[in-house]
């Protein structure tokens, strides 16, 4: 969140004017220590006041351990107007019918498409009709090879690499396949025909070279010219627009499957008070004031990630005037009528490094089959899932 800090500082410095009795002290530490020092601090019994919350990953361990706030009596006791923000969205703030935070921000996934790729091959670009079968197809004439058969350019890439991406790929597929992710125990269900459909098509891909190999790189193919199309989130949107110079690319939404139906997927932060706090009050008043309209304002203008308050997202489609790529940014926040929360659990961050960085890479590189493979992961997973539960 460091690209965040100026517009944070906005937030707390407008916040204090308006309560000027609370005093705010900002600690910002990077995003990959962040969680290790939380826990540290909780467990030692020194934590800060309020403290964000990656509500798709971590939510429901802090709630199992009881070391945040269910804020739904003060929800309702001011009255907040919930409707304000996404009802996908919103859903990852709840826990068994609690709130514990409000939405702060949120993503979704689209396609971007070099357009001058398109062009070579004198392509119509993709479309709103298109399907994954489309998808298929237009990747295959994509792909481009040297004399040598070498790949210079794939035609399909997920968050700039192999489609071994949860996030940016495999689950809004599975989605719109009719399956599911997690059921209503708060077990992982990704054993399904859907799932089983979704990563075969994947395969499917890789196997025929329109998209690399799990491990062949570690570079954005999209941003280097590799690419013709690629499965990204919002968040990249402002990185493309400020870097890429040698071509001109287009965003659309995720194709819909052959039931025609069309997912994408979010995950949102939300700012938490920590349970053992002594500031409550003035705790509840900087949560509910960040997640309110002016703060959503200030983050918006930021154009770093699409704020939850309705129609503060505007203001992050405004922010990209500048690179001629309002209408793109507009495509992030029209697919959020078709998103789905993040599928969430207790231990999420743990089973999903195992699922994503061994058993996706194995299905796509044919070493697991698929079917069989799948039956193994989510028991595997959901055996994680009762540990933690348990813990």
């Amino acid at each position: 969140m460091s690209e965040q800090i100026d517009g944070i500082k906005a937030q707390i410095s407008a916040f204090e004017k308006k309560y000027p009795n609370i005093k705010v002290k900002l600690e910002h530490v990077p995003w990959e220590e962040y969680w290790t020092k939380l826990q540290t601090m909780i467990a030692g019994g020194d934590c800060w006041d309020v403290f964000t919350m990656d509500n798709g990953f971590y939510l429901k361990d802090y709630v199992a351990k009881k070391t945040i706030v269910d804020i739904t009596s003060f929800i309702e006791k001011d009255k907040i107007d919930l409707s304000v923000y996404p009802s996908g969205i919103l859903k990852l703030h709840n826990i068994n019918g609690r709130y514990y935070s409000l939405p702060r921000d949120y993503d979704t996934i689209a396609m971007y498409f070099n357009k001058k790729a398109f062009d070579e091959l004198k392509l119509k670009y993709p479309d709103t009709n298109w399907t994954w079968e489309d998808v298929k197809k237009a990747a295959e004439k994509l792909t481009k090879k040297d004399a040598k058969g070498s790949v210079v350019r794939y035609g399909i890439t997920a968050d700039g690499g192999a489609l071994a991406v949860s996030q940016g790929f495999l689950f809004p597929l599975i989605l719109s396949l009719g399956g599911s992710l997690v059921d209503k125990e708060g077990k992982v269900v990704l054993d399904t025909p859907p799932a089983v459909e979704a990563l075969s098509f994947t395969k499917e891909l890789t196997e025929n070279g329109f998209a690399p190999k799990p491990g062949v790189t570690s570079e954005d193919l999209f941003i280097a010219g590799r690419s013709a199309m690629n499965f990204g989130g919002s968040w990249m949107l402002g990185y493309y627009a400020q870097n890429i110079k040698a071509f001109n690319f287009g965003v659309v939404m995720l194709p819909k499957s052959k039931l025609g139906k069309r997912a994408t997927i979010s995950d949102s932060l939300g700012n938490v008070i920590w349970s053992k706090t002594k500031n409550l009050d003035a705790a509840w008043t900087f949560v509910k004031w960040m997640a309110g309209k002016g703060a959503a304002k200030i983050l918006g203008k930021t154009g770093t990630v699409i704020p939850a308050y309705k129609d503060a997202d505007k203001l992050w489609v405004q922010g990209f005037k500048k690179f001629g790529k309002e209408k793109d940014a507009r495509v992030f926040i029209d697919s959020v009528k078709f998103t789905n929360p993040w599928p969430q659990t207790e231990g999420a961050s743990e089973w999903f490094d195992r699922w994503e960085t061994y058993y996706i890479v194995e299905f796509i590189s044919g070493r697991l089959p698929v079917e069989d493979g799948l039956r193994q992961a989510v028991q595997e997973i959901n055996d994680i899932i009762i540990k933690a539960k348990e813990e």
